[in-house]
């Protein structure tokens, strides 16, 4: 299949591409099920275990991610996006067995790390779509994909909820074998892969300096309070990890073909949608940590606060935060083109800074965390939704693997820090039982809130001033068809793009 072929297609929905779309969904529901699954169950898994170190479930999961975007990224520009999204499903699959089984939380750390491989697939998917996909059905098409469907957004915090209740944590990971199992065939059938090819080299080092940088640091964040923060071994991690950290940055800047080509984000357009998604993810994150704590915590354990549901019944507060979240996601896809990703992101950004304050501390019954929920799941629908548009816009056409790449490991390192930010602030109020369980009590959930609260606020500040952008591209404005690359970059798919 030509790349004219591919992209120039005047038609609109097909049963095929419907099926694509509902694949790519499923795909991205699967990323979002890695964060979910873990998020519900770490009340259980942090109890099971007796650590005080739950954060890095999350962030073991984002880092890996986070490190491996623009990875995969330039891979994908050079061997394919539909092929290293099959890699990275396979990949993230070898990691569900590995948590399924591991015996110490150690091994469940590692297995995380193998799970985060997922992640890639998110701006894959959409960079994949705007390849092989109609112009006319993109911008439904990409934001429906990035925030699912009411079906599964109705079916899986239900899910989630019995395999939590009847199977515990291991039959969370279980289960997302199965789901990846199922979608690596249904991408193969569904969705063509894009016929462009770019030849690049693949900095390797620079990805090793990226992720030990980030992790090393990291460790000083979550075990500062432990070793003690004016410790050699504290202050010795932070250093390591801004000098490796620093010997990235200027590796990018002088690498001919650096694997993030940091000089991109002086296109305010890129760095606007870099920072807000940044600050979306992370915050997301921090919502995700706390509301699964109030849900399931008993309301006799003393701390302040508790609703005492069962996980099945603290879906009653998931599925319907997940449905305002899909909702929002087919407004982005229906008024983009009219007002613009930008402003769809502050939006988003607005509802987050409120349905974060309320879960914080108005969380004494079902109706207000309900809220609550709702709120940001209205909130991450705008703002998740608007970030393919404003990458899609924003972008070469050339270029849309490893700009998005570029994107998502700005927002996705982001993120993986923010939960083990919010596991230090709130173990500085955390009691220990006698059998080594760690609780947080009333203010811990507080200053959680104003952290995220706090974190929103600089994003909304950046976006409105020194990252405010005049014109916001519609993606009408897109050429029907990418530009044809030399010959020499072009190879066509070996399977004729199906």
């Amino acid at each position: 299949m030509s790349t004219t072929d591919t992209t120039a297609e005047t038609g609109g929905w097909t049963p095929r591409l419907v099926l694509s779309m509902v694949t790519m969904v499923m795909i991205l529901e699967g990323t979002a099920l890695g964060f979910s699954l873990v998020s519900t169950a770490l009340p259980a898994i942090t109890t099971h275990f007796k650590t005080d170190q739950g954060g890095w479930l999350l962030t073991g999961f984002i880092l890996s991610g986070a490190v491996l975007c623009p990875l995969v990224g330039k891979l994908a520009d050079i061997h394919g996006k539909r092929r290293m999204m099959i890699v990275c499903l396979l990949t993230s699959t070898a990691g569900s067995v590995l948590a399924t089984v591991a015996p110490t939380f150690g091994v469940l750390i590692a297995g995380r790390l193998l799970q985060g491989t997922v992640l890639p697939t998110m701006f894959l998917s959409y960079s994949l779509m705007r390849d092989v996909y109609p112009r006319r059905i993109l911008p439904l098409a990409s934001a429906v994909a990035m925030t699912g469907t009411g079906v599964f957004s109705i079916g899986v915090p239900f899910l989630i909820g019995w395999l939590l209740d009847n199977w515990g944590f291991r039959g969370l990971f279980a289960f997302d074998i199965l789901w990846m199992a199922i979608l690596t065939p249904l991408l193969l059938l569904t969705t063509p892969e894009t016929p462009l090819r770019v030849p690049s080299r693949v900095d390797f080092l620079g990805a090793g300096m990226l992720g030990s940088g980030l992790g090393i640091g990291l460790l000083g964040i979550s075990f500062g309070s432990t070793w003690g923060w004016g410790s050699v071994t504290t202050l010795g991690a932070f250093a390591v990890g801004l000098l490796l950290m620093a010997g990235f940055v200027m590796r990018s800047l002088n690498f001919s073909d650096p694997l993030v080509d940091l000089r991109i984000f002086t296109r305010r357009p890129i760095l606007l949608a870099a920072v807000t998604a940044a600050t979306a993810y992370g915050t997301t994150g921090l919502s995700g940590s706390m509301s699964p704590m109030i849900g399931l915590t008993p309301s006799e354990a003393g701390l302040g606060y508790g609703l005492g549901m069962t996980a099945s019944e603290y879906a009653m507060i998931s599925a319907p935060q997940s449905i305002a979240m899909v909702i929002m996601g087919v407004v982005v896809g229906k008024l983009l083109n009219r007002v613009g990703g930008a402003t769809m992101m502050k939006i988003g950004l607005l509802l987050l800074l409120v349905g974060g304050l309320q879960l914080g501390f108005n969380h004494g019954s079902y109706l207000q965390v309900l809220i609550a929920a709702l709120l940001l799941g209205a909130g991450t629908g705008l703002a998740y939704g608007s970030i393919p548009g404003m990458v899609i816009a924003g972008a070469p056409a050339d270029k849309q693997g490893s700009i998005a790449g570029m994107v998502q490991v700005s927002y996705s390192g982001f993120s993986s820090t923010t939960p083990v930010i919010l596991f230090v602030i709130m173990g500085q109020f955390a009691m220990r039982t006698p059998d080594g369980t760690v609780l947080y009590p009333e203010s811990s959930i507080n200053a959680g809130a104003l952290f995220m609260a706090g974190l929103i606020i600089i994003g909304l500040l950046l976006a409105s001033t020194v990252l405010r952008v005049r014109r916001q591209d519609s993606l009408l404005d897109i050429p029907d068809s990418l530009p044809e690359p030399p010959p020499a970059t072009v190879a066509a798919a070996p399977d004729g793009g199906r």
